[in-house]
């Protein structure tokens, strides 16, 4: 069962400055340790040690954040799938130097294994 998200994102502004966001997500982050932070490109945005964040709503939140920016068409849950892809691939030791850390590219990931795991993990996350 999915979220209520008028609970989840009540406080969030509706449109957020790259600045902001990342202000914003870097003070939601801070408490997973120093070094989670997110930085934005050009094409994408990355969360260094984005492994270490496991808290749904704290995912959600981060994704919502960066879907209200503006760098983006994806959905909140397309991008927390994503990082959701790439935090179980670090569980079972899959590429584990490349799932530490999340790229969300603003167009979608562009290697097709990852977009099919984020689309199934997007159709059946109700976490």
């Amino acid at each position: 069962m999915k979220k209520n998200t008028d609970v989840l994102f009540k406080n969030l502004k509706k449109n957020y400055s790259i600045d902001e966001a990342k202000n914003e997500i870097d003070e939601i982050l801070r408490s997973y340790g120093e070094n989670v932070k997110i930085t934005f490109y050009k094409t994408g945005c990355e969360i260094v040690d984005s492994y270490k964040v496991r808290d749904v709503d704290t995912r959600h939140r981060v994704c919502e954040i960066i879907a209200r920016s503006g760098v983006t068409n994806r959905s909140y849950e397309d991008l927390s799938a994503e990082w959701r892809f790439h935090n179980d691939a670090w569980d079972i030791h899959l590429k584990r130097d490349s799932a530490k850390d999340v790229m969300l590219d603003y167009d979608g990931d562009p290697r097709k294994s990852v977009r099919t795991a984020t689309a199934i993990y997007d159709a059946v996350d109700h976490e």
